[in-house]
């Protein structure tokens, strides 16, 4: 359409395009504009949707999502080439995303994992414990007239862990 000015962001390659965006993105959290906050995941899609998912050491809030929201939209609002387009999601990673970063264990020490190690064995444990490059589980058994089993699993060896949700358990 004659007149219709078109965001020089369109014209970027998605791959570029995706990269200037998490290059401000975590270019925010690096500079300690959003606190003690970190990126566990940042999802850019080709549709111009934005999935930012932070934690923090104590957890995260809505309220400290709404704050991080409007912290990167300024950033993002600054940049001509994106021209506004673009929607943007802050929120905290949640149980359906795994574990990254040895810092997110530490707050779930007595909860329930579900670890998958790199040699594809896959076995649920409480966490007891948080060392520098190992975790410490109590794995039940899977009948109930065996023992439980205390494992010591390094960093290296775990493809992935979630944190299970417990219902009914005091």
């Amino acid at each position: 359409m004659e007149g219709t000015e078109v965001p020089s962001f369109y014209c970027m390659s998605q791959n570029t395009a995706a990269h200037h965006l998490e290059s401000l993105i975590r270019s925010a959290f690096e500079e300690g504009r959003c606190g003690e906050y970190y990126i566990v995941d940042l999802v850019v899609a080709p549709n111009h949707h934005i999935g930012v998912f932070i934690d923090g050491d104590e957890g995260v809030s809505l309220d400290t999502c709404t704050q991080i929201s409007r912290i990167l939209e300024s950033i993002l609002d600054e940049v001509p080439e994106l021209g506004g387009i673009y929607e943007l999601e802050v929120s905290s990673p949640g149980v359906s995303r795994p574990l990254k970063f040895q810092r997110q264990y530490l707050k779930h020490t007595g909860r329930t994992l579900r670890i998958k190690l790199v040699s594809n064995e896959q076995f649920d444990g409480v966490l007891l414990n948080i060392g520098h490059d190992t975790i410490t589980v109590d794995i039940k058994p899977k009948d109930k007239k065996g023992e439980s089993v205390t494992r010591e699993i390094a960093f290296g060896d775990i493809k992935e862990a979630y944190v299970t949700v417990q219902f009914g358990k005091k």
